[in-house]
């Protein structure tokens, strides 16, 4: 079996296996033994038989949790909290941004303790190309604006992307008002005629 199968046999342990028996089948014998309390690999019902390179993934992962430190628990559980919020961040933009182009989120990772890797930072690219049309540019600036405020705790470069948007804005609103002049004084000088 590859290593993939591995994984995938070993997961599939985890989450079917759980409230089964304590006993294997060892491969090298066909008496049954006790592992963990935990996980029954060969289940009669269903004739499911784990192979050993899935077995060592499962006992290597446990054994990794039960050497961790209580310091490096502690770092671990903060690195899984930063992660969810990280990605709960520029998801929240990207789901705001109302039809405007975005990036899938980029992160930066770093490895925990268990040697998994965490996202520690991110971020999502969202643009529009401005158009001849202020009041297309006006819709565009308030989605962005929107998108950058759209997480629970907007980061200082999304303020500032915020601050940005709400530039685009006032000129865009400027824009409007001046073609809506210009219209009018057409208007005043056609009826004068």
């Amino acid at each position: 079996m590859s290593i993939v199968g591995a994984i995938n046999s070993y997961q599939n342990i985890e989450k079917f296996y759980v409230f089964n028996s304590n006993k294997i089948k060892d491969d090298n014998s066909n008496a049954p033994i006790s592992i963990d309390n935990s996980k029954n690999i060969n289940d009669e019902a269903t004739n499911t038989t784990i192979s050993s390179e899935a077995m060592e993934l499962y006992k290597a992962e446990q054994n990794k949790q039960e050497e961790l430190t209580p310091q490096e628990k502690q770092e671990l559980a903060k690195l899984k909290n930063t992660d969810a919020e990280v990605k709960r961040h520029e998801n929240a933009h990207k789901a705001a941004a109302g039809g405007l182009r975005t990036s899938s989120p980029n992160y930066e990772y770093e490895t925990g303790p268990d040697g998994k890797k965490y996202a520690v930072a991110g971020d999502v690219n969202i643009s529009y190309q401005k158009s001849s049309d202020p009041e297309v540019n006006l819709k565009n600036a308030q989605k962005l604006k929107a998108a950058a405020l759209a997480p629970a705790e907007p980061s200082a470069q999304d303020r500032s992307v915020a601050r940005k948007a709400d530039m685009e804005i006032a000129k865009a609103k400027q824009e409007i008002l001046e073609e809506q002049q210009n219209k009018d004084s057409e208007n005043n000088n056609t009826q004068n005629l």
